[in-house]
């Protein structure tokens, strides 16, 4: 003991400094715990009711330098998912998008996915039933067009959100589609950010239905962007008409 003590006191610098240390250690490691401890984290339940995608053409013809004509077609996806936040913060849903690989008969190991950001649509998802009348299913993010409902995607420790996110790619030519399996369905990935950045993937399969199934379910399926346009053309058209006569426009 007495040993000990003499070189403790003989090295006290030393010990200061490792205690120094220490004690920096100490607090870094516990503000990493505390933020592992307390960070949302987010479940993804994919529904199948109301999950399906759609190849479709539009009708326009594209015609690339040495590689003759192309029938030109889109592709859109449904998702109907259940978000449930078992961390330990509260958080808000974030950006969302899917993944799909192209049908280029190419093996998917280092191939990239094509990806999809979210859409809006300008009508509800329903499912039909047998007394002539329609299950609507929610938007998850999107305002709702009927109620024109607040959309709010906050979620509290242990509380859960579903709905219908849409997904739909600009016109694209060749084989910029979903590859298929035998059974018709094509494999996505999801990614869904919350609050902080943080991303939560999941794989599933989803089935390519014909146009006429799609829109059975929604009426705008597929025309988003065909709309969306249209909206514009009018606008425009009609400013034109009220500036016949010599008016002119700021």
């Amino acid at each position: 003991m007495e040993e000990i003590k003499n070189w403790l006191n003989s090295n006290i610098g030393v010990l200061n400094v490792i205690i120094f240390f220490a004690t920096l250690a100490v607090g870094f490691l516990s503000g990493i715990f505390k933020s592992i401890v307390k960070r949302p984290r987010f479940n993804i339940r994919i529904i199948p009711k109301m999950t399906y995608g759609s190849v479709f053409l539009t009708g326009e013809k594209h015609t690339p330098p040495k590689f003759g004509t192309y029938d030109v077609h889109k592709t859109a996806f449904v998702v109907y998912l259940e978000i449930t936040n078992r961390g330990t913060a509260d958080s808000s849903i974030g950006k969302i998008r899917v993944g799909y690989y192209k049908d280029d008969g190419k093996s998917t190991i280092f191939q990239k996915r094509i990806w999809m950001t979210e859409s809006n649509i300008l009508d509800l998802f329903a499912i039909p039933t047998g007394d002539e009348k329609s299950l609507v299913t929610p938007h998850l993010r999107q305002v709702n067009p009927e109620t024109e409902d607040r959309y709010n995607g906050f979620l509290r420790i242990g509380n859960s959100k579903n709905g219908t996110c849409y997904f739909e790619q600009s016109s694209s030519w060749g084989n910029h589609y979903p590859r298929r399996d035998e059974d018709g369905n094509t494999e996505l990935k999801i990614e869904i950010k919350d609050a902080f950045g943080n991303k939560y993937i999941k794989k599933f399969k989803a089935p390519i239905v014909d146009f006429d199934k799609a829109i059975r379910y929604n009426p705008k399926f597929g025309m988003t962007h065909f709309l969306l346009d249209k909206d514009v053309k009018d606008i425009i058209g009609k400013q034109d008409k009220e500036n016949i006569g010599g008016e002119t426009s700021e």
